[in-house]
């Protein structure tokens, strides 16, 4: 019987200097990492951040919070056949770069590159699957235990509860009409993504419009007629119906809590009756490309 790989401890920090985040880049290479390194014998977690940040700015780092925990297996992607017998958990964390110190340029052999949040989803981290739990948390600001894919496997969705618990979390920030407008239409979407609206099913979605927590923060009877309308011309001509509802969705792009917001209401509408179809799926990648986000981000 073939062993298995121990599993190595190691923790990463995700340094944030106003809007930007501070990733280090090894030598000769065009990918990004988070600074920080392995757990060493004898170490707690806390022991090894306070090491690892001490190599950039001492103890001074402030405001640390947990950003969630990866499993991966060293590889690119986080999950290869090549790299199977590997087995790495690495703990995020995240803290405030000190407004009085200079920002170094090195940590190491690695160059210090600080990177614009916005952009952060065009930028190249390794692993893919750290990327994803780094992206959600500057998005949401909810901590992500991603564990280890099985090879060739495909992740689950997070649950309907958990899937709204983050969304009504969030709502504050989510209370512009550009939110609110993209969100209708990315619940019209999803209605109609089988080409063709169920009466029952129109009731249905009317009514989670005018009763959710966040889309109530809205007036009814205009968060209503926005979805009626979507639902016309949907119906009526569904090309021109998708393209005026995929640009009321491109509203929020570049609002980075919004726009994944926005994506996660499609896939709440998409759960609602317990089974989230190939054709919803598609209607909610579509917007998330709209958004100029990574369906993958999303298990899309």
């Amino acid at each position: 019987m073939p062993s298995q790989a121990a599993v190595r401890l190691d923790v990463r920090l995700l340094l944030r200097i106003d809007n930007r985040v501070l990733l280090a880049r090894p030598p000769d290479d065009v990918w990004h990492v988070l600074p920080g390194g392995p757990v060493e014998g004898g170490e707690t977690t806390d022991d090894a951040l306070e090491r690892q940040v001490g190599r950039l700015a001492g103890p001074r780092v402030v405001s640390r919070q947990f950003v969630g925990a990866v499993e991966h297996d060293g590889s690119l992607t986080g999950r290869s056949p090549e790299s199977a017998d590997n087995h790495v958990l690495s703990v995020l964390f995240a803290g405030v770069w000190p407004a009085d110190i200079p920002t170094p340029s090195r940590w190491g052999d690695h160059s210090l590159v600080p990177v614009d949040v916005d952009v952060l989803l065009a930028t190249r981290l390794r692993p893919l699957s750290m990327a994803e739990a780094v992206r959600r948390w500057l998005a949401e600001g909810w901590p992500l235990w991603r564990g280890l894919d099985p090879l060739g496997g495909t992740r689950r969705l997070p649950s309907l509860a958990s899937l709204r618990s983050q969304l009504f979390a969030r709502r504050e920030e989510l209370r512009t009409l550009a939110f609110r407008d993209a969100a209708v239409a990315m619940c019209a979407l999803v209605t109609v993504a089988d080409g063709h609206i169920d009466p029952t099913e129109r009731e249905g979605l009317r009514a989670f419009a005018a009763t959710d927590p966040v889309l109530s923060q809205f007036p009814e009877q205009d968060t209503v007629r926005l979805f009626e309308e979507h639902l016309d011309r949907l119906s009526t001509d569904l090309p021109a119906g998708r393209r005026v509802a995929l640009a009321e969705i491109a509203k929020v792009r570049g609002r980075v809590a919004q726009a994944a917001a926005v994506v996660r209401f499609g896939e709440v509408i998409g759960l609602v009756d317990g089974e989230f179809v190939a054709s919803e799926r598609a209607v909610v990648r579509e917007a998330a490309l709209t958004l100029g986000l990574d369906p993958a981000e999303f298990s899309l």
